[in-house]
């Protein structure tokens, strides 16, 4: 029998322990990563692939020019004072896709994901949940489709929410409203039971600014309500919006809207030829020819790789083409007769496409659609509905299209307030509020009256 220097009999034993191991598959985070990219970032993603794959071929064809037509064609006027040429073009929109050199706000999150210092697991589940945010930054999918799609536990999916919300922008990742805010309180060092309680359950009271109620509810005095609602709406609900906005962003289009000879709307791949992937030709015959164990299990590992790659990207295109033609099917009238768009959700076009909300949420960010109207980002064509007076839904698209022109149109020297806005919508029909009005007109970018009027 061993013994330990103080006496003591040291035993052995054989105990069976029973722990579970968490594993989410690579390959499901690369497909879901390439089905979100938008079109210049598959671009850049495939192409720093190939660098490190020789296996992969990529091919990124450019529009090649005759420089001799189009000198000829194009019109260009020259500012000696600048010294610098100055283009006119009258053909057709270069599509190529450029953006700003400041990065994205996912970019920005991954990066700060990276240097958090956790395991590689929580990294990959943090790094999902940050792909998964709207332009808003809010995370809409349920925490439970997450958990089984990336098979990892529903603990470990809120531990890792829990991660991305101390991120910045504050407020990030949140599941809700109210969510949101409390999240900033938190990151501002603010931390008030009976303001959080205000936030949670009384939402609606703060936007109506109704101080009086939650006054005789809080036991408070309005001056010290007053306070609570000027913090409250201090902050910013959306928390990543100033990020899409502030971002340059010259799209080039995934899919384009034509007309068939018999009048039938077509939805196509725009450009399909230009990224080509292929395997290389050189390593396949390799692999056929070598008995070097290494070479072959090396250039087994890399055509995997390289046709896993070259399937998403397959996958990617088919499947924003039947969320397109989906979406196409539901606005036919707007695309075909130049009528309004209909009410439209994510969960409607999932269940016509038979997929996931999550699904149709990446397969259209920052994805672009071409058609004889312009260049349309996808998700543009959603929208809620609004009842009119005669029952019927119309698309709230429509609704904030005919406020815009309510405002455009207006006496610059007295703008209508949004009391004036409301009565004027429901004369055409919109059965609107006035809160609704408001929030409408600072989602299309309109200050209030007071701050819209000329001098």
């Amino acid at each position: 029998m061993l013994k330990r220097r103080d006496g003591m009999a040291l035993h052995n034993s054989i105990q069976q322990k029973q722990t579970q191991t968490l594993n989410i598959s690579n390959q499901i985070v690369q497909s879901l990563n390439i089905l979100n990219m938008g079109r210049y970032e598959l671009e850049e993603a495939v192409e720093a692939e190939s660098e490190s794959n020789p296996v992969l071929e990529v091919e990124v064809k450019d529009d090649e020019i005759n420089w001799e037509e189009y000198f000829k064609k194009e019109k260009f006027d020259y500012d000696f004072d600048k010294n610098e040429v100055l283009y006119t073009d009258s053909s057709d929109y270069d599509f190529e896709n450029m953006t700003s050199d400041e990065d994205s706000l996912y970019d920005e999150l991954h990066g700060q994901i990276k240097i958090m210092g956790i395991d590689e697991t929580r990294m990959k589940v943090c790094d999902y949940l940050v792909d998964s945010l709207d332009e808003d930054g809010y995370l809409r999918e349920k925490e439970s489709d997450i958990a089984d799609k990336l098979s990892v536990s529903l603990d470990l999916v809120e531990e890792c929410i829990g991660l991305v919300q101390t991120l910045e922008p504050a407020g990030i990742c949140a599941r809700n409203l109210q969510e949101c805010i409390i999240l900033q309180l938190h990151s501002d060092g603010i931390y008030d039971d009976v303001l959080e309680d205000i936030i949670v359950n009384n939402i609606n009271l703060v936007a109506n600014s109704n101080t009086k109620q939650l006054a005789s509810k809080y036991k408070k005095k309005q001056d010290e309500i007053r306070d609570y609602l000027e913090l409250i709406k201090s902050l910013d609900p959306r928390p990543a919006e100033r990020y899409f906005k502030n971002a340059i962003v010259y799209a080039y289009p995934d899919v384009v809207l034509e007309e068939d000879e018999m009048g039938n709307l077509v939805v196509r791949p725009y450009n399909e030829k230009r990224l080509k992937l292929n395997i290389n030709s050189y390593y396949r015959d390799l692999y056929i020819k070598t008995d070097d164990p290494s070479v072959k299990s090396y250039i087994k590992e890399k055509l995997s790789s390289a046709k896993k790659i070259i399937n998403d990207v397959e996958e990617r295109k088919s499947t924003v083409i039947a969320i397109a033609e989906a979406i196409v099917e539901v606005q036919f009238n707007y695309f075909k007769y130049e009528g309004q768009l209909e009410p439209m959700s994510q969960q409607s076009i999932a269940d016509m496409v038979g997929c996931h909300i999550s699904t149709v949420s990446r397969g259209v960010n920052d994805k672009y659609i071409l058609t004889k109207k312009g260049l349309f980002e996808i998700r543009s064509f959603f929208s809620g509905s609004l009842e009119t007076d005669e029952g019927s839904t119309i698309s709230i698209s429509v609704v904030k299209n005919k406020l815009k022109d309510i405002i455009e149109n207006e006496n610059k020297k007295k703008p209508l307030s949004d009391k004036k806005l409301e009565d004027m919508l429901r004369a055409e029909g919109f059965d609107i509020a006035r809160r609704t009005v408001a929030k409408y007109r600072e989602e299309i970018g309109y200050l209030s009256s007071s701050k819209r009027k000329k001098i």
